[in-house]
């Protein structure tokens, strides 16, 4: 049981260091790639500002934040180290790296805190005030002190170190220390085995192989760090592979390769928002122009170049960025604006103590002052190059301003100073060994270099193909899947609206039906009797009321009472052969669509009725329509319902032993407001007066109409 809990114990840890290890790494090529995306994220998980002055102020300061110490610590050291990257805007930028500087100093205490702020410490010199000297010695302290340490953490400190000390090394033309630092730091990105770390490590030995103009190597390492990089999909690193091909492509004098990477490179740092490398691209592609020639093409890219380090605040690469536009004037024969700007790059170089770029600009400034045959100046600046390279130990460079100086002598006339200066050229070289950078190599091996880099970039540009045409295959399929969902909804909702219209049709049909029987009925009246351009006009209305079946459904059942209604309605229509409806049962409606006087429909149906046998006696209320003079005005159709239901009413208290009709006619004269609700009041009030004529085949005077201002129930109105 023990040994298995000790397993168990094990593997946990075993997966908590794998776990921790993945998270250290992604977390560095998180700042190598989108170190802007990661500052911001970083910078906004803190509150600010942030002061402690021991440990235990910084312990109380990580639990107000919301972290454990080590979280807390880690985040402060990652902040430190974005805020120097080249490519990261901050709104306080180093003076915000040295404050986070201060206070990782003030708690550390293991040798990996102490080596982490003496690298910090080394990379803040070297940026801001460019003593490369002093931030070496800080490198290698914090080498020291992490030497024999070999946990991720550390690794990946080393890691950083080693490449940071390889570029210093390299600026200060120390080729021996900075090629020993770049091989482990490659070293060590391959016993992390991580593919982007040795994709960035070849291709910083590719640089290095360039920058010293042996160029098989340095094809062959960023051949590597583009094969690798083809395995994963890291923008950055693949756009600063093309800038780095360019410089290559360049210095191989194949200028359509080198233009067509530069400005591939361009457009990934215009895409990214990345200034600082755009800048260094349209340095390569002015650089490119100025070799073959077109002097007048690279001083606009150097222009371009040099706005956007003013925008970046780039101090530093404004004095590169002078000293360019200073060569090219130079080449286009323009000395005083070549010296206007080599003498602005002296003075930024001066300020910030650059004295590996200064001591080429003395000298193009000795070589333009000879093109203006001003010897004390060329002999004033020739001198400063001879003292500056002195001090770097540059053999070619204090050769270059001894032949200079010697020129500028004999000028002047001061031959001793002629002869001293010629014996010190011929002492140099005397001591100057052989030191041909890259040793003679058959073309075939350099072309055989050019062919892998050529096969590696088409197989990038394949991959990326392969996953852009993946992701478009995936993005057709969805779209396909998205387009069939919605295609089989359409289709969906394209039948449950035919099911709903069907429904809705049957459902006004059934609406318009009489309940029991399932003729037309009241509903369906009303709606002929609206102007409709389907319907014949309606000339007249009529209602006929067979008073012995009014109550049939009482008296003998509701089947019963359905058979006489549908009978009843067969017979008026075949007798009349006009539309009619069930209002409800014992009566009828029907309109008439050609012009019919009342005697004659009663009639005509009294005698249809007995020829079949029929002897019920009816009532019949009748109104000719269109009720007023002027046809343009409409009354409503139940307001016409309501009216011959008033002339049947008048049938109704007529004897009912014989059929009767009644029929109402309004005079010309009558005003529309007669044909209101409450109907039958206006109506009383219209007979009474002599508005409306009245027809019946009895006397009139036998008619006894509904009185409204007498009615008992009337009073249920106001409730209604």
């Amino acid at each position: 049981m023990r040994k298995l809990i000790v397993i168990f114990v094990t593997l946990l840890m075993s997966i908590s260091f794998q776990t921790r290890a993945a998270d250290l790494e992604a977390e560095e090529i998180e700042l190598r790639e989108t170190p802007q995306k990661m500052y911001d994220r970083l910078n906004q998980s803190l509150s600010f500002p942030i002061a402690f002055k021991n440990r235990e102020q910084f312990e109380r300061a990580a639990q107000e934040q919301g972290y454990s110490s080590e979280e807390f610590e880690h985040i402060l050291q990652l902040l430190a180290r974005l805020n120097m990257e080249p490519n990261v805007k901050s709104k306080v930028g180093f003076q915000d790296a040295n404050t986070l500087i201060e206070l990782l100093a003030s708690i550390a205490q293991t040798p990996f805190q102490q080596a982490t702020v003496a690298m910090l410490k080394g990379r803040y010199i070297g940026r801001t005030e460019q003593k490369y000297q002093e931030a070496i010695a800080f490198y290698n302290e914090a080498l020291t002190r992490i030497n024999d340490s070999y946990d991720v953490e550390s690794m990946l400190l080393k890691h950083t170190i080693h490449e940071h000390l390889g570029g210093l090394h390299l600026v200060i033309r120390q080729d021996v220390p900075a090629l020993m630092h770049f091989h482990t730091y490659r070293d060590i990105a391959y016993k992390l085995r991580n593919d982007y770390l040795i994709a960035a490590a070849e291709s910083k030995l590719g640089h290095y192989y360039n920058k010293n103009q042996q160029l098989t190597k340095s094809l062959q390492h960023y051949s590597e760090a583009i094969r690798l990089s083809n395995r994963s999909n890291y923008p950055s690193m693949k756009t600063h592979l093309q800038l780095q091909l360019a410089k290559v492509y360049r210095d191989l004098k194949q200028w359509d390769e080198a233009l067509k990477n530069a400005h591939e490179a361009a457009a990934g740092f215009k895409k990214m928002g990345n200034d600082t490398y755009l800048s260094s691209c349209m340095t390569v592609i002015a650089m490119v122009y100025g070799e073959q020639g077109d002097w007048n093409r690279a001083i606009d890219y150097y222009l371009n170049a040099q706005q956007l380090d003013a925008k970046r605040g780039n101090y530093i690469a404004q004095g590169l960025n002078f000293h360019n536009l200073g060569q090219a004037y130079s080449h286009l024969n323009d000395e005083t604006n070549a010296l206007k700007y080599l003498l602005m790059a002296n003075k930024v170089f001066v300020e910030k103590q650059s004295h590996h770029y200064l001591v080429y600009n003395e000298l193009l400034i000795g070589e333009v002052a000879q093109s203006k045959a001003d010897w004390p100046l060329m002999m004033s600046h020739s001198e400063n190059a001879l003292a500056l390279a002195t001090d770097l130990n540059l053999l070619d460079e204090q050769k270059s301003a001894l032949t200079q100086i010697a020129l500028a002598a004999e000028k002047m006339q001061d031959q001793t100073k002629v002869i001293s200066t010629q014996k010190r050229i011929i002492a140099l070289n005397q001591t100057a060994k052989n030191t041909a950078n890259d040793p003679a190599v058959a073309s075939s091996v350099l072309a055989e270099q050019q062919l892998k880099l050529e096969l590696s970039m088409l197989q990038s540009k394949l991959n990326d193909a392969v996953e852009t045409t993946k992701n478009t295959n995936k993005l057709l399929a969805f779209s396909g899947l998205i387009a069939t969902i919605l295609l089989v909804g359409i289709v969906i909702l394209l039948i449950q609206r035919r099911k709903n219209s069907r429904q809705n049709e049957a459902l006004v049909k059934l609406s318009l039906q009489e309940p029991f029987t399932s003729h037309q009925g009241y509903a369906a009246l009303l709606k002929d009797l609206a102007p409709n351009p389907v319907n014949s006009p309606t000339t007249a209305l009529a209602l006929i009321e067979f008073g012995e079946h009014v109550s049939t459904d009482l008296n003998h059942g509701q089947y019963f009472a359905n058979a006489i209604t549908q009978q009843l309605t067969q017979h008026i229509g075949d007798c009349l052969l006009m539309p009619v409806y069930v209002i409800r049962q014992g009566l009828f409606a029907v309109r008439f669509t050609e012009v019919i006087e009342p005697p004659q429909m009663l009639q005509t149906l009294r005698r249809y009725l007995d020829g079949k046998d029929i002897n019920f006696n009816f009532n019949i209320g009748f109104i000719n329509l269109p009720l007023l003079a002027k046809a343009e005005i409409k009354i409503d159709p139940k307001l016409l319902f309501e009216t011959v239901q008033m002339a049947l009413a008048g049938a109704r208290s007529l004897p009912c032993d014989a059929s009767h009709y009644v029929s109402l006619r309004a005079l010309d004269f009558v005003p529309p407001t007669l044909f209101a609700n409450p109907l039958f009041l206006h109506l009383e009030k219209g007979i009474e007066r002599g508005l409306i004529r009245v027809e019946t085949n009895v006397a009139k005077e036998d008619i006894v109409w509904p009185c409204w201002e007498n009615n008992q129930v009337r009073h249920l109105l106001e409730n209604i």
